[in-house]
């Protein structure tokens, strides 16, 4: 709704298809006895799908972003959310299938027909999901041994909605002066000293390395902190009328050693898809401006922080509900993986909306899947502290200025959630449909017997006994 009714209506009218797709396999095959593993499998199938088309996907649609608090969470770490998804799922539909009956009247609700519905198999499924989740709880990997201290700013922005950056260099003028406070604090021993320094997603409205103003302002942060500043900022480029989303790794020596641009773009947010037919079509997508052009490469960088060296791994807001993105910050390929996790947002535009609190819980699963604890640092929103188990340590006042500063333990553990994601996104949809043959293949056997059996005279039958 923030990027305009036309665009929401869209959406929801495309997320309605997914569902009505789902909703016809189900229809389609309640009469016979494989609805069930059909339902399961176009379900998860669904979630599949829409997590990866059109434009990226959609996949902060999925069930299991509903399951952080709830009794099957420890389940994260071991079977992924995707795995979790599939037990709500498979859950769901084993709580229709014992109701099912009762409610749409094919069997009269007697003591005797309570007695033949599948209740210790309903009852068996739930206690094993229950009971799963409480021992997953149990599951927490070793640190290194290490620890790192990280200071997470969140400036504030004067505006709402389109308007959250305000007024030219507003944004980066709120960083600086938080920036300026952690100074001061880290100069009098009220905080520790940290070993690098987090500004947000958009913690500035300009691109560095054009505008002299914006790099000033950060060349002088990072000169009272005397330490690495990872800044979240918007260049220009690649091509003509174009920009990207990009992370800085700003070093006292006032270079720039590292960057990593954003891979998954908001559709109609931060870039527009099939662009001319578009923008003839919905004019007021030229709020967008230039085309977001999405980076490549894992968000991981390899630095040296106080004289040692020191993997930071990062996800840029949108990125966290994306599973590719998130893993290649645990397994990339060409180099070691994060040994601390930090995401920087910048979702003001969404003020007031759900969608903060929706990507916290998403967040929440992410550090629940890695067993890994992960900083946040936003514009003006939940800034703050995710522990290995989920758990909000610390979460920022909406809409104010603050600044933190945590010590982590280093981590390099891989979980099986992370490590085997792919087997499970594909066992999420083969399993339901290899129930869908079993049963198939039972009922034609059972069928070619009842017809030989039919076809056969009784003293046949006699023998065959006999």
């Amino acid at each position: 709704s923030v990027l305009g009714v036309p665009v929401w209506a869209a959406l929801m009218v495309w997320l309605a298809l997914w569902y009505a797709a789902v909703a016809l396999i189900i229809s389609v095959t309640r009469q016979t006895r494989a609805w069930g593993f059909a339902g399961v499998a176009a379900w998860m199938g669904l979630e599949w799908l829409c997590a990866r088309a059109p434009w990226g996907g959609f996949g902060w649609g999925r069930l299991a972003y509903t399951a952080p608090g709830t009794l099957i969470d420890g389940l994260f770490p071991i079977i992924s959310a995707t795995g979790v998804s599939l037990v709500i799922v498979v859950t769901g539909f084993a709580l229709a299938w014992l109701v099912w009956p009762v409610v749409s009247g094919e069997r009269p609700l007697t003591l005797r027909s309570l007695q033949r519905l599948p209740i210790g198999v309903v009852a068996g499924l739930l206690v094993i999901s229950a009971g799963g989740g409480l021992l997953g709880r149990m599951y927490d990997p070793a640190p290194d041994g290490g620890e790192v201290t990280v200071a997470v700013v969140q400036g504030n922005v004067p505006g709402l909605g389109l308007d959250a950056l305000g007024p030219r260099y507003s944004v980066e003028h709120n960083h600086l002066a938080e920036t300026i406070i952690l100074a001061a604090q880290i100069c009098t021993g009220q905080v520790q000293t940290p070993d690098f320094v987090v500004w947000p997603e958009n913690s500035t409205a300009t691109d560095p390395y054009t505008d002299r103003h914006t790099a000033q302002a950060i060349r002088l942060a990072v000169d009272l902190v005397g330490m690495p500043i990872l800044v979240g900022v918007i260049t220009n480029g690649p091509g003509d009328d174009e920009r990207q989303v990009t992370s800085l790794w700003w070093t006292p020596d006032q270079s720039v050693t590292a960057t990593y641009s954003k891979r998954n773009l908001v559709p109609f947010g931060e870039w527009i898809p099939v662009r001319e037919f578009f923008l003839d079509l919905i004019p007021d997508l030229a709020y967008v401006g230039r085309q977001s052009i999405p980076g490549t490469g894992p968000g991981v960088f390899d630095v040296t922080v106080d004289g040692r060296r020191l993997q930071v791994g990062f996800w840029i807001c949108y990125e966290v509900a994306y599973d590719a993105t998130v893993d290649d910050v645990f397994l990339p390929k060409d180099r070691p993986g994060a040994q601390v996790v930090v995401e920087q947002t910048s979702n003001a535009w969404a003020t007031g909306s759900d969608q903060i609190p929706h990507q916290q819980k998403i967040t929440q699963v992410r550090a629940m899947e890695s067993r890994r604890e992960i900083l946040l640092a936003t514009t003006n929103s939940h800034t703050g502290w995710i522990d290995s188990h989920g758990v909000v340590v610390y979460q920022s006042t909406m809409r104010a200025s603050d600044v933190q500063v945590f010590t982590v333990p280093l981590r390099s553990h891989i979980t099986p959630a992370i490590a085997c994601r792919a087997g499970f996104d594909v066992a999420s949809i083969l399993l339901p449909l290899l129930g869908c043959l079993g049963v198939a293949v039972l009922y034609f056997v059972r069928r070619g017997t009842r017809n030989r059996l039919e076809a056969s005279p009784p003293e046949a039958i006699l023998d065959d006994a006999t």
